[in-house]
C-alpha cells in the first residue's frame, strides 16, 4: 500500500493545522466558561507533562534556565489567556493572539537587534489598533479588561519567545515538558489558596475532560508537530498567510458550538487586524518564523 505523505502539500497541511488551532480556541472558551482558569491551566499542563514524560531526557540542570521561561509562558501567557477567554468571545481572543508574531518581531528588534522594516512597523501598529479599538469603544468595562488581558498574554508569549530563542541546547519537547511540569503545580497551589474557589471534582465533567484532551493532544502536540514538519519542509514564507485562517475557523465553530457572534464594529476591527498581520507577513524579511511558537 502506498504511504500517504501528509507533509507534501503545504496548503492542505496548513489548512488542517489552522483548523485545529481555530477549534482549540473554542474548546478553551468552553472549558473556562465552566471551570476556573487556574484549575484548567493546571490540568492541561499536568496532562501534557504526563504525555511528554516518556519522550524527554530529564536533567535537573535544565531547571535553572527554564524556570523564568516557565513563569513567563505558563503564568504570564497561558493563565492570562485562559482568564481573558473566560471574558471575551473566542474569536476576539483568536484575533488578538495573531499579534504574537508582530510583537515578537518588535521585541527582536529592540533586544536582539534584528531588522524590521517601516512597513512592518506600521502593520504592527494597525493590527494592534484593529484588535483593541472595537472593544474599547463598546464602553463595556468587562469586555475591555478581557481584551486587554488577552493582548497582555500575547505580549508575554512574545517575551517568552525571546527567552526561548536564546536556548540553543534544549529540544522543543524538553522546553514544553519543563514549562508544563513547573506551571501545573504552581497554578494548582494558587487555585487552592483562593478564598472563593469551588470544589475541584464537579468541574471535571465528561465534556470538560474531552475538551482538555483535545487542547493537549490535538492542538499542543499533533498540530504543532505537524506545523513544524511543514515549516521544515516548505519554509515559513509559503505557510505564514494560512495563519490568518485561524480566527475564521474560530468564528465559524464558535458560532456553531457556542452561539458566539461578532458585532459589526468587532468584525471591522478583526478585518483590520487580519490585514495588518497579512501585510506584516508579506513584508517579512526572513524565511523563517519570528514566532517559532511553543504555544502548547
Amino acid at each position: 500500500m502506498r504511504q500517504i505523505d501528509w507533509l507534501s502539500n503545504p496548503a492542505l497541511g496548513a489548512i488542517l493545522v489552522t483548523a485545529i488551532w481555530g477549534v482549540n480556541m473554542v474548546a478553551m472558551k468552553a472549558i473556562v466558561t465552566d471551570m476556573d482558569p487556574l484549575l484548567f491551566t493546571s490540568a492541561r499542563f499536568l496532562l501534557l507533562a504526563l504525555v511528554l514524560l516518556p519522550f524527554v531526557k530529564i536533567s535537573m540542570a535544565q531547571l535553572r534556565p527554564l524556570l523564568p521561561i516557565a513563569l513567563v509562558m505558563g503564568l504570564g501567557h497561558f493563565y492570562l489567556l485562559a482568564v481573558g477567554l473566560s471574558i471575551v468571545p473566542g474569536v476576539v481572543a483568536s484575533v488578538c493572539f495573531l499579534l504574537s508574531a508582530p510583537f515578537s518581531a518588535l521585541l527582536s528588534y529592540l533586544f536582539l537587534h534584528e531588522r524590521i522594516t517601516l512597513i512592518q512597523t506600521l502593520a504592527i501598529i494597525i493590527a494592534t489598533l484593529g484588535a483593541m479599538l472595537p472593544t474599547l469603544f463598546t464602553g463595556e468595562s468587562e469586555l475591555q479588561w478581557g481584551m486587554l488581558i488577552v493582548i497582555l498574554s500575547t505580549f508575554m508569549w512574545a517575551i517568552g519567545n525571546i527567552q526561548i530563542r536564546k536556548l540553543k541546547e534544549l529540544s522543543l519537547l524538553a522546553i514544553q515538558f519543563w514549562i508544563a511540569i513547573i506551571t501545573a503545580p504552581l497554578c494548582f497551589v494558587v487555585y487552592l489558596l483562593q478564598i472563593d474557589n469551588t470544589p475541584i471534582l464537579p468541574q471535571f465533567t465528561a465534556s470538560i475532560m474531552l475538551a482538555i484532551m483535545y487542547v493537549v493532544l490535538c492542538s499542543s502536540i499533533l498540530a504543532y508537530s505537524f506545523w513544524y514538519g511543514l515549516v521544515h519542509r516548505h519554509g515559513m514564507g509559503r505557510l505564514a498567510g494560512f495563519i490568518l485562517l485561524q480566527p475564521i475557523y474560530t468564528l465559524i465553530f464558535g458560532y456553531l458550538m457556542l452561539g458566539e457572534t461578532l458585532t459589526l464594529l468587532q468584525l471591522v476591527g478583526s478585518s483590520v487586524t487580519l490585514t495588518g498581520v497579512y501585510v506584516y507577513f508579506k513584508h517579512s524579511t526572513a524565511n523563517k518564523p519570528v514566532n517559532d511558537k511553543v504555544t502548547l
